[in-house]
Order: C-alpha cells, then structure tokens, then sequence
C-alpha cells in the first residue's frame, strides 16, 4: 500500500512528463527525428509531414526548414522546397549550404540575380566552394555574362576535378556560348570523371537530343536508367525521349515506371491520360482509382472517370462524379468544363454556354473557358459571339489550333471566304500536316474565286487523302469552276461512290447533269437517292430546285410540302414553296387548302398555319398575316419561322419591341444560319436602338448572301446610325448598285445623301 509521499512523488513526475511531452522544442526534435528516419527510407511523403509539424512548433529552425525544402525537392514540389530553402538561408545567413541550397531554388525559377546574392553570400564565407562557385557560374550563364560564367565553372573545376557537376555546368555555358565541340566535351568528361553517375550521363543526353543526335541521346538515356532502374527522372526523361517522337509502345514501360515510382499523383494521371488516348480504358481505370484515396488525386481523377463513365453511356454515374467534386471545391474549372463538355455533347447547348460563362466569369483568362464558350454559342446559333469567343481564345493563347479551325469554318459558313484564308492559313503554320485545315483553306480560296491558290490545297488534298468522299467533291468543285466539266463529273462520281449519301456530290452531279441538257440524268439521280433517304431535308430542297429547274412544277410543289411535313422551321421551303403558288397565281387555292389543313390535322397545324401566313404576306394582307403567326406560336412558341416573321412585323410597326426581340432570338436559336433570320434580328436590334449588335446580325446575313439588296440596306442604316459613316456608304451603294429598284431603294439614296452632306 502506497504512502501519500509515493502518491505525491508519483504526481510530480507525472506532471513533468506532461509538461516535457507539451514542450514544443522537446516536440520538434521528436518530428526532426521521425523525419530523418523517413527520409533514410525514402519516404518523403510521410518525412514532409513530420518535418512541417516540426516547423509549426518553431518556425525560426532553419535546420528544420532546410530539412522541410530537401524533401519538398526530392518528391519535385519545387515550389515548396525553394520557399523553405529561402527562409532557411534568411534564418541561417552563416549557413553556406542554405544559401547554396536557396540559390539553386532561384535559380531554377528563373530569378537571376536572387541567385547571383546567394552564391556571393555563401563564397564570402567559403571563397574555394564548390557548389557555391558553381552556383554563381550558372547564375552569371541566367544573366547572359557567359564569360564570367565560364570562369567561375573552370575554378570550381580547378577546386575540385573529380566533381561531375561543375564539367556538367561547363558544358551547359558553353552551349549557350555556341561553342558546341568545347560543350561536348565538358558533357563526355563528366560522364569519363564517374561513369556511374546518373546525372552525368542524363546531362549528355539532354545535349545530343538539342543537338539532333537522337541515336546518341537514346544510347546516353538507356545507360542512364541502367545506372538507375528506379530513377523517376531518367526513366520520366526516356519516356519523353520516346513520345515526342511518336513511339509510344516503346516509351510505354518507362512511362509506367515513372508513374510507378514517383510519389506524386501527376504522374499517374500522364499515364492514365495515355491509356485514355489508346482507348485502353481498362488499364487507365486501373491506375485512376486508388487516386481516389489521395487528396491531390481525388478531383482530376474524378474528372477523368466521369468521362470514362460518360463515353460508356453511364451518363447519370458520370455527373455523379462531378456532382462529388463539386462539394469539395463547387467552382472547379476542370469540372465545370468537363460539364460543358457532356452538355453539348447531350445537345444541351443552352445548358452548357450557362456552365461555360460561369467559368469565364470566374476566370476572364481562362482560354478553355472561352473555347468551351464559343462551342456553346455556336450550338446555339449564336455565331457572331461564338466568333468572339474564339477570337478572345486566340488573345490569351495565339497558337490555339482548334479555335483557328472553328473561326475558318464559322466565317466560311457565312461567306466571309478572305477571313476563313487567314484563320485557316494560320492553322497550316501550327500543323501542316492538318488535312481538315488544308480543306478549309481550299474551299475558302475557291470560294473567292482564286482557282490558283486553290489549286495547290486541292491537288495535295486529293493525294494526301483519295478516299474521302469531301475532298473528291471538292475536286469537283475545282473543276467545275474551271469549266473542265468532264473532269469535275468523274470526280463528284467518285464522291458519291465513296458516301452515298454525300449531298454535295450529288448537288454536282445534278448541276452537271443540268448544264448537258440531261434532265432524265438528274431526275433519276435524285428519284434513286429519294428511295433510299425520303425524309432528308437537304436532299428534298435539292430535288424541289431539280423539278423546278426541268419544268415540273408539281413535282416540285410535292416535294416542298413534304419537306414541311418532315422539318416545319425550313425557312427557305415555305419561301419556295411560296413562290410557286404566286407564280402559279394560285395565293387564294393554296391559302384555302391550308387553312383546311390547319384546321383538320392538328399534327400539321404549326406548318399550315404559318404557310397561310406566308401566302397572306405576299398578298399583302399583312394585319391578317400577323395573326395567323401569333396564332401559330399559340401552337408552338418556339416555331421558328412563325415567330421571325411575326418579329418582322413587330419591329416594322415599332411596337411590341421587347417581344420582337425574344422571338428573333428564339427564331435565331432554332435556325442559326438562316440569312432571313439574320436579317430580322438585325432590324430588331436596330429598331431598338442597339445599333453595334444590329450591325454584327446583320453584317453575318449580308456575309451569306451577298446579292441580296435589302440586307446590305438595312446593314447600311445600321452602320449609319452606329457612326460609321464610310461602312454605310459602302453598304447603302451596294445595295444600289445589286438592284436600283429594290424595296427601301429611295430611303436607301437619301441616306446616302445626308453622309455625303
């Protein structure tokens, strides 16, 4: 039985056992400790943890900071490791070996002269140091004073010759001196001084790979990873050495090292991107799913298996795993865009321009935002701010090829041909070898009309990739515009050949067909295609121009209404169609027909209903016109020509603006290249006062169909009333000079007038 002097003996000792284990100096040297035992088992992850527990307990410990940089460095966390070799050199201003150690941080951030302070501070207390002289030569190399670079190497050399890295640093300055034979040379000694060392004989390599001596380099690589089997940095360097020059299967396995043995999660996310791009989705689910376990792997992991899960069809699994990301950090760039990525995929283009602008909204320097942004506007046919969207993606990365392509192909798309050659142009400079970009340059450059330009693109095209239906309806299109009718017929039958459903080959082969004089040719092309297709809209609008073309009006009649049946917002349908019944002087017939039709068949009630608009327009019986519109959208709020038309009217009378402008943009979202579209949602914004979008949707419409008077008119007053008087004249002549008699052609001459005063 114990006394109560044990009692109080045994109180004493155990209070001061808990006042030793509270004692943070007594705490730090435990984590100092525990982290060297880490670091001599090469475990820098768990030696970090303990080294930064050591510095919470005694932030002024430049031991325990220099400690915390090294093994920030061996794990290549280069960032953390040069502010720790910083605070360590400032806390230890004595200590040469960190000011060595923070020298070389800054050095390789590329700060110069903060490099060039270190080594001077660590040579005032050690002159014939080796490191520290090698530290001022390379600082001295990163200001551009080569020959004192130079200096200082050779009397580190001189210091000590057995040292590999000072012929290695050598050999770097006099590369940069473009002394190439004295670099080779420092490199080769290096590896002859110690012959086993990895970084001798890496260094070697690096130079013959700059140099072009690929066999040389892979020859120094391989030794170098033989030397190390279990190097992260020699195998990640062949692995490297292998990719950039396309020879995946062999960089593989040392790809699979790198990932292996580096700590860091990035490297298993290259390899899982790499098995990602070899459609190995197997293998790249392999590597991303212990990822999920890692704080710094879980979100790009996430991302990556959403997209696996997505490409798979598990759509609701695949937005479940961005859902996840988004509760640990909700604005997530790479998330949100993957979003972007799957709504426009789904065809959720409102959708995903919403996500999209919440990116470039957060971040105005993202270019994947705007390139994601600019496909969502597209999709919603918004292409003149999709254009500005490439276009802000080419401000922050020049370079961008795929926001090159769409520009090309965007401004091709609405007949500005010279703006597609440069874009295009400027996409061959990046990658010559691009067969889409060489196909936009060709058709831009025949679209102006240049058959020398165009014929380089076309020919390289036509052997480059033989097979393709496209590009032979694109020789066709070369030769049909050269007048070489044999030729450009052969080629288009090639095209049809090789895609038989190809309606730009067929369209050459009725056009040929035409100009011959063989009208049996053309109907039994099309009739043949129509059995096969008989609800294709593009081809049923080709067969309507056909009938008309050889004189069978009913056919033609036929064929327009039932491209209304199969595709009620065909805008330029219900014109043709139009057309014809007052060409015909049938207006009261069809309108009649229609108006029964609208009645009988609520399937069809939408389309009839807006053709008995139409008719009524052109018998200028516009109040009863604007009816059947409204009453048209009662059917369907969102049918397209219905509501452009009615927009038309609204914005005509100057009333009911506001609803004008809503129905224009639901006509321009579900009919995005349609010019008459354009041209109604132009007016809109004019009438409206907003003058600078009126010009960019009109502007677009006069791009697409240049011959039309009445659009470079409005363009004209848009442009007039913008301020840009010299634009205006240009437009308003124009439209003159197209047709001297057009509606709006008096209005059109006294604008003129009041800018030339």
């Amino acid at each position: 039985m114990r006394g109560p002097l044990t009692l109080v003996i045994t109180a004493i000792l155990a209070a001061g056992a808990l006042s030793c284990t509270r004692d943070p100096q007594v705490l730090k040297r435990r984590y100092l400790a525990s982290g060297d035992r880490y670091v001599a088992q090469k475990k820098y992850a768990e030696a970090i943890v303990e080294y930064r527990n050591a510095v919470a307990k005694d932030g002024r410990d430049g031991t325990a900071r220099l400690k915390l940089g090294d093994a920030y460095h061996a794990v290549e966390n280069y960032t953390g490791a040069l502010e720790e070799y910083v605070r360590a050199a400032d806390l230890m201003p004595d200590n040469v070996s960190a000011q060595v150690a923070a020298g070389r941080g800054l050095l390789l951030a590329g700060q110069y002269p903060e490099a060039k302070a270190r080594a001077l501070a660590a040579l005032a207390k050690e002159p014939k140091n080796v490191e520290a002289l090698i530290l001022m030569g390379n600082a001295l190399a990163g200001l551009k004073e080569l020959d004192s670079a130079i200096i200082q190497i050779e009397e580190a050399i001189e210091t000590d010759p057995r040292r590999t890295l000072s012929y290695a640093n050598l050999g770097l300055v006099e590369y940069a001196k473009g002394n190439k034979a004295a670099a080779e040379a420092a490199f080769k000694r290096a590896v002859e001084v110690e012959p086993t060392s990895l970084a001798a004989h890496l260094d070697l390599a690096n130079f013959y790979w700059a140099a072009g001596r690929l066999g040389d380099a892979e020859r120094e690589l391989k030794l170098a990873v033989g030397i190390e089997p279990k190097s992260v940095t020699a195998n990640r360097a062949l692995a490297h050495f292998y990719f950039s020059r396309n020879q995946r299967s062999e960089g593989e396995p040392y790809l699979k090292a790198f990932a292996e043995l580096s700590p860091d999660a990035g490297a298993k996310l290259v390899l899982a991107d790499y098995y990602l791009a070899q459609n190995n989705t197997d293998s790249a689910v392999a590597v991303l799913g212990p990822l999920l376990k890692v704080k710094e792997g879980f979100i790009p992991a996430q991302i990556r298996l959403a997209a696996v899960d997505f490409a798979a069809n598990r759509r609701q699994q695949a937005y479940q795993r961005l859902d996840e990301v988004f509760k640990r950090e909700a604005k997530h760039e790479g998330a949100r865009l993957q979003k972007a990525r799957f709504l426009l995929l789904e065809g959720k283009g409102s959708e995903a321009l919403a996500v999209a602008s919440a990116v470039v909204a957060a971040n105005s320097k993202s270019a994947a935002g705007h390139f994601a942004k600019g496909l969502a506007l597209e999709r919603t046919g918004q292409s003149d701010l999709a254009i500005e969207a490439f276009q802000q993606v080419l401000q922050l990365r020049p370079s961008t090829v795929q926001a090159q392509l769409k520009l090309a192909a965007l401004f091709l798309d609405r007949g500005n041909a010279a703006a597609a050659v440069g874009f295009a142009g400027q996409a061959i400079k990046s990658q010559p070898k691009s067969a889409f970009a060489h196909l936009l340059l060709a058709k831009s450059l025949l679209r102006l009309g240049n058959l020398m330009g165009a014929a380089p693109e076309v020919m390289g095209l036509a052997k480059a990739v033989p097979k393709s239906a496209e590009v032979q309806a694109l020789l066709g299109d070369f030769y049909w515009a050269k007048g070489d009718l044999q030729r450009a017929t052969a080629s288009y039958t090639q095209a049809l050949q090789l895609q038989q459903n190809s309606i730009d080959a067929l369209t050459g082969l009725v056009k040929s067909d035409l100009a011959q004089k063989k009208p049996e040719s053309a109907r039994a092309r099309i009739e043949a295609q129509l059995v096969k297709t008989p609800d294709d809209a593009p081809l049923l609008m080709l067969a309507g121009a056909m009938f008309t073309a050889i004189r069978e009006p009913q056919r033609a009649e036929a064929t327009y209404r039932h491209i209304l049946e199969v595709d009620p917002s065909n805008i330029e349908a219900y014109g043709r169609l139009g057309g014809l019944f007052k060409s015909q002087q049938r207006l009261d017939e069809a309108r009649k027909e229609y108006e029964e039709m609208a009645r009988r068949s609520p399937r069809a009630a939408v389309a009839a209903t807006t053709m008995v608009g139409i008719i009524l327009t052109l018998q200028g019986k516009h109040a009863d016109a604007r009816k059947q519109y409204e009453q048209a959208l009662g059917f369907d709020a969102k049918a397209a020509v219905a509501a452009n038309n009615l927009a038309w009217y609204y914005a005509e009378d100057g009333t009911n603006l506001d609803v004008a402008l809503r129905l224009a943009q639901t006509a321009k979202e579900r009919l995005p290249k349609s010019v008459e579209v354009n041209d109604t949602l132009g007016w809109v914004y004019y009438k409206k006062g907003l003058t600078s979008r009126a010009v960019t949707a009109l502007r677009e419409g006069a791009e697409q169909s240049p011959s039309d008077p009445g659009i470079h008119y409005h363009l004209g007053l848009a442009y007039l009333k913008n301020g840009n008087k010299k634009e205006a004249e240009q437009a308003l002549q124009r439209a003159l000079k197209l047709n001297p008699a057009f509606d709006g052609a008096e209005d059109a001459k006294r604008a003129l007038a009041s800018i030339k005063g």
